[in-house]
């Protein structure tokens, strides 16, 4: 009976973190509780009883100044201001995938939107989330439900962590026709879809799957409907008690998967006790030939010698030359006692007993494993062992390989030096047994792992985010900022206030900035970012020391058809508009001034709103013959001068 494991089982993140914090609870002063269990499963909630937490439904029970602990699924905004009168300590253990989805119910409440949480009507996180709607939120559980629903203009919808990411987009379909404008927030956490994903790929491929957790455990029963609409026969268990030989005779294959609340000590108990039945329903004596594969535990070591025990009427030996290749000095450098290793059967009939090759076994079964790999996308470890032409050449479970030089990382690297003698893990994309030829690709994996870190990533950005980042590229049009593993792009005209002719003006590669989302494309992956808008626009600082009628000077920096722009310091700039060039007629701005000419001119307009200062250059100067013909006037005053004083010379030349 072969038993297959799931890749992805067991505690999420938000599971493993709210146990650890509880863990760290035990043996503090005064009462310890938890408010609700602290997960949806009876065995780890029994161990903290134990230990004295104790579960409260009702903080009406918890002595004043006692410790409570806030389960993974969240409470409402209510709870935190009774335990603050209460004078508690709040160990606030809820999953930051939920606060996620509380945190966003409550903003599309304030931003005027009817929110509509997609989930389990009795689940403790869905009423956590309903409490942070202020208990206004509509609560959908089924696609009917969704189709009941009146049309209301502005929807915001938010999703339960656990749900099924296909039901909900099939009621998030459903709801766009309910409505003039929607807003989603997925907040369905990326473990829940590997979790489900993970064991519909194995249910598919076996007799039997068993689903590992409380029966109380919302995600954990999906787990096992999802395996039972696959096709396979079914076993929903909280522990390997419940299991029974009887139910797996004639069994060939079995999956085994978990729920989020179930720990790794029960998914053990579970494994073993099917490997206790797998000897039990296969108890017949090994048959062995000669060239067969089988695995053994090694039971004695000599320097020279390793003996096996196969399950045969002896044990077997393996020599230095056939445990390992290069051949050891001592066969207690590559082995040790009590291991498990598969061997290939040389000789039955020989006269120093059955002769053994663990090299031999290591090869065959390498090209299994690799194939295996290759059909199933599996990935592999390989040491780097030398740098090629064209990539590396490598070693992986004893057998040379090849990577391309294209496929060592998600971009060309020119210099492949620093990977020689590193153990990577590769994926296979072609294994060819007959020619003796593996070719590996780390590029798949990287590329992989990148497209689920952009959907974590992207599932926690919003538009108006300030969110910081590292500068991993630039180019004639803006900067790329690397901001969790995805890239955004600065456009030029976003780096900064002022104008940049070039982004180097302002960043350099590798700086670490902060910047706001402008704009989202999840269908894209493109992400637009602003550095400048991070901070205050100096252009409004500046233009504090300015008023409309001032007379300043300025440098003329650019010429137009209608006029001129005049840079007052540098960062403002202000237009002389052709009218104001002068009180003659002017047919072109440049017979007037000039680029770098310096000038006087007059304020006659500041618009912060819309960034604009008007000037006048005619103005400032009919300002100065006034002052001039002025302090004239004021210079003449007391003199005993009259108009014929001054004007009558203008008429001797008559007489």
């Amino acid at each position: 009976m072969k038993i297959i494991a799931a890749e992805h089982q067991g505690f999420c993140y938000g599971v493993k973190r709210a146990v650890a914090m509880a863990q760290e609870c035990i043996g503090m002063e005064g009462n310890i509780h938890t408010l609700g269990p602290i997960i949806h499963n009876p065995q780890v909630v029994k161990r903290f009883s134990d230990k004295g937490i104790e579960v409260v439904n009702d903080l009406s029970s918890v002595d004043d100044e006692s410790t409570v602990i806030i389960r993974s699924h969240g409470v409402g905004p209510d709870i935190y201001a009774k335990a603050q009168t209460k004078k508690l300590t709040v160990v606030d253990a809820t999953c930051p995938h939920v606060k996620k989805a509380q945190q966003a119910a409550y903003e599309l409440l304030q931003d005027g939107f009817a929110v509509v949480i997609v989930g389990e009507k009795h689940h403790p996180e869905v009423k956590s989330i309903l409490e942070w709607s202020n208990n206004q939120g509509i609560v959908v559980e089924t696609v009917e439900e969704a189709m009941r629903l009146p049309l209301i203009p502005k929807l915001g919808v938010v999703v339960q962590t656990t749900f099924s990411g296909e039901v909900f987009q099939t009621i998030v379909n459903v709801l766009q026709t309910k409505c003039n404008e929607m807003q989603i927030r997925r907040t369905i956490c990326t473990a829940t879809d590997l979790r489900q994903q993970s064991a519909l790929d194995i249910a598919a491929k076996v007799d039997v799957m068993l689903v590992i957790g409380g029966k109380n455990s919302a995600n954990t029963s999906r787990l096992a409907q999802l395996c039972h609409d696959a096709g396979s026969r079914v076993y929903h268990i909280e522990t390997a008690a419940e299991l029974r030989v009887e139910d797996f005779s004639g069994v060939e294959t079995v999956g085994i998967t978990a729920g989020a609340s179930t720990p790794d000590w029960l998914i053990e108990e579970v494994y073993q006790k099917m490997q206790e039945f797998n000897q039990l329903l296969d108890n017949e004596v090994i048959k062995l030939e000669q060239g067969s594969i089988v695995k053994g535990k090694i039971v004695g070591i000599r320097k020279d010698e390793v003996f096996v025990d196969i399950g045969y009427k002896g044990e077997g030996s393996i020599s230095l030359a056939e445990l390992a290749y290069p051949a050891p000095e001592n066969a207690a450098e590559v082995v040790s006692e009590g291991q498990i290793i598969d061997v290939l059967v040389l000789d039955l009939e020989s006269n120093d007993g059955i002769k053994l090759s663990k090299v031999k076994a290591d090869a065959i079964v390498a090209w299994d494993v690799l194939e295996e790999a290759l059909e199933n996308k599996k990935q592999v470890e390989a040491k780097v062992l030398e740098v090629v032409n064209g990539g590396l050449k490598v070693s992986v479970l004893g057998i040379h390989g090849f990577v391309p030089a294209s496929q060592v990382e998600l971009r060309f690297v020119e210099d492949l030096s620093p990977f020689k003698g590193q153990t990577l893990t590769f994926q296979p994309i072609e294994v060819d047994r007959i020619k003796k030829r593996v070719i590996l690709s780390r590029k798949v994996i990287l590329q992989e792992q990148r497209r689920i870190l952009e959907e974590e990533t992207f599932s926690k950005l919003a538009v108006g985010q300030i969110v910081s980042g590292t500068v991993r590229r630039i180019v004639d049009f803006g900067a790329f900022i690397d901001i969790g593993g995805i890239d955004g792009l600065v456009h030029i005209s976003d780096l900064s206030w002022h104008r940049v002719k070039s982004p180097q003006e302002i960043v350099a590669l590798g700086d670490q900035v902060k910047v706001l989302i402008l704009k989202i494309d999840n269908e894209a992956k493109k992400i637009s970012l602003s550095l400048k808008e991070v901070g205050r626009d100096p252009w409004l600082d500046l233009i504090e020391q300015y008023s409309v009628g001032a007379i300043v000077k300025g440098k003329v920096t650019k010429i137009t058809k209608f006029g001129a722009f005049i840079e007052l310091v540098p960062g403002i700039e202000g237009l002389v508009h052709m009218s104001e060039l002068s009180d003659e007629r002017v047919n072109k701005v440049e017979d007037v001034v000039a680029v770098g000419q310096e000038v006087t001119v007059k304020i006659l307009e500041i618009s912060k709103e819309n960034k604009r200062i008007s000037l006048s250059i005619s103005k400032a100067q009919q300002d100065a013959e006034r002052v001039e013909y002025q302090s004239y006037l004021d210079k003449q005053e007391g003199t005993g001068s009259t108009i014929g004083d001054k004007l009558g010379h203008l008429f001797k030349k008559f007489e």
